[in-house]
């Protein structure tokens, strides 16, 4: 069990930490609340709690494209791609760990 309140005056000490105002300091919309719903609430405080952990990221929409559902993550700018590299230590230290593996999925054809 997780107390969200507990959560929220962590990160917001001494600021008000009621659903409401979670709500409006996270952006999420409340124009459903118009009296008090213990369904809406659970979903409004679900939607607080990805918010308190860090979990949504912002820009991110999930369109169709002929059928198909990808995500996009709409940004102003271009991000430049950076290669990884790898060093030889690291390749032999994972291929050590795969090889302790059964049956790995990534080695089928």
């Amino acid at each position: 069990m997780i107390d969200t309140l507990v959560l929220a005056k962590t990160r917001f000490p001494g600021m008000p930490n009621s659903l409401d105002a979670l709500c409006r300091r996270f952006e999420i919309d409340l124009s459903a609340r118009t009296t008090h719903n213990a369904l809406l609430d659970c979903k409004l405080l679900a939607e607080v709690y990805v918010e308190l952990t860090g979990g949504r990221q912002r820009g991110l929409v999930l369109e169709s494209a002929q059928g198909l559902a990808f995500a996009r993550y709409e940004r102003a700018e271009a991000r430049t791609p950076r290669a990884i590299t790898v060093d030889e230590a690291s390749l032999a230290a994972h291929a050590a760990f795969v090889a302790r593996l059964k049956d790995p999925v990534w080695l089928k054809e």
